[in-house]
C-alpha cells in the first residue's frame, strides 16, 4: 500500500515539477540554495500528501505547499530582500542549462527583485493560471490578483528597462 502511494506521489511530482522548480528558482540566491529549497519543498509535499483532500487541483495544492514552505524558510532564516537577487555564477549556470536568451534572463533577474507575494503572482501568471485560480491558491480576491498583476507588470517594465540599460 505504501509503495503505491509513493509511486502516485512521484508521478504527481514529475507532472508538476515545473511549479516547484520555478518557485525555488525565484526564491534562491544560488544553485545550491535552489537545490536545498527544492528538497525542503518536496519533503513538505510528501509530509502533507496524506492530507490532500482533492478539493482543489493537485497543482493548486502543490503550489500552496511550496510557496508556504519557501516563505517559512525565509522567515526562519530572517532573510532580507537582497539588492542582488541572483549571483553571477547562478545566472551563467541557469543561462547555460536552459539556453534562455538575454531577455528571459533579464526578466528572471527583475522578478527576483519582487516581494515574495508578487513573485508568487508572477509565477502563477507565467504558468498560465487565470485570476480565479490564482486567487484561490493565494487566498486573496480575484480583484486583488488583477490589481497586483497590473502593478507588477508596471514595476517589471521599469526594472527590465533599467537592467537593459546597465553596462555589461
Amino acid at each position: 500500500m505504501e509503495s503505491e502511494v509513493k509511486i502516485i506521489f512521484l508521478g504527481l511530482i514529475r507532472q508538476n515539477q515545473g511549479i516547484v522548480n520555478s518557485l525555488c528558482r525565484l526564491y534562491a540566491n544560488s544553485q545550491e540554495e535552489m537545490k536545498d529549497y527544492r528538497q525542503d519543498v518536496l519533503l513538505a509535499l510528501w509530509k502533507s500528501f496524506p492530507q490532500f483532500n482533492q478539493e482543489s487541483k493537485i497543482s493548486t495544492w502543490m503550489y500552496r505547499v511550496a510557496l508556504n514552505t519557501l516563505i517559512s524558510i525565509q522567515r526562519k532564516k530572517k532573510l532580507v530582500v537582497l539588492t542582488e537577487p541572483f549571483s553571477e555564477s547562478f545566472d551563467r549556470k541557469y543561462h547555460q542549462d536552459v539556453g534562455s536568451d538575454d531577455d528571459l534572463l533579464i526578466l528572471q533577474h527583475a522578478i527576483g527583485f519582487l516581494k515574495p507575494m508578487d513573485k508568487a503572482v508572477v509565477i502563477l501568471y507565467l504558468e498560465g493560471y487565470d485570476n480565479k485560480e490564482m486567487a484561490k491558491m493565494l487566498s486573496i480576491s480575484e480583484s486583488n490578483v488583477s490589481t497586483k498583476l497590473n502593478r507588477i507588470k508596471t514595476q517589471l517594465r521599469k526594472t527590465v528597462k533599467t537592467l537593459q540599460n546597465e553596462p555589461k
